[in-house]
């Protein structure tokens, strides 16, 4: 009995604070918009032209995501993947950090929909 009632108790507390949890904001460009320019920016420019203050210091230079010839040749999932997992995980620049223990999946998927604001492209 004394097991039972522990079992509904848990069960009772766990629906209560799925119910009470925050809600997760859907990611939007919005939001890409505000962790770009905090974290990506210094790299890769407040317009994203890969023009940042450290940029001169970088070799490769970092990408220009406003080129939307380059952009458009990349999927969603390239750039979230890039974002993840720094430009090591898909052979490009060493220097591009990864960002997958710091940024929810949210924050990551609002920053590929403000590089596509950047570019004005779609990907593949």
């Amino acid at each position: 009995m004394k097991n039972t009632v522990i079992f509904f108790a848990a069960v009772v507390f766990t629906a209560m604070c799925a119910l009470y949890a925050p809600a997760k904001e859907k990611p939007s460009p919005a939001a890409g918009e505000k962790l770009y320019r905090r974290y990506c920016s210094p790299c890769h420019g407040d317009r994203g032209d890969g023009r940042g203050f450290n940029a001169e210091n970088l070799d490769p230079r970092p990408a220009n995501h406003t080129d939307a010839e380059m952009m458009s040749r990349r999927t969603d999932r390239d750039l979230y993947d890039v974002i993840y997992g720094g430009g090591r995980s898909v052979g490009k620049s060493t220097l591009m950090p990864p960002w997958g223990r710091n940024f929810s999946r949210q924050e990551i998927e609002s920053l590929v929909l403000y590089l596509r604001t950047l570019c004005g492209c779609r990907g593949l």
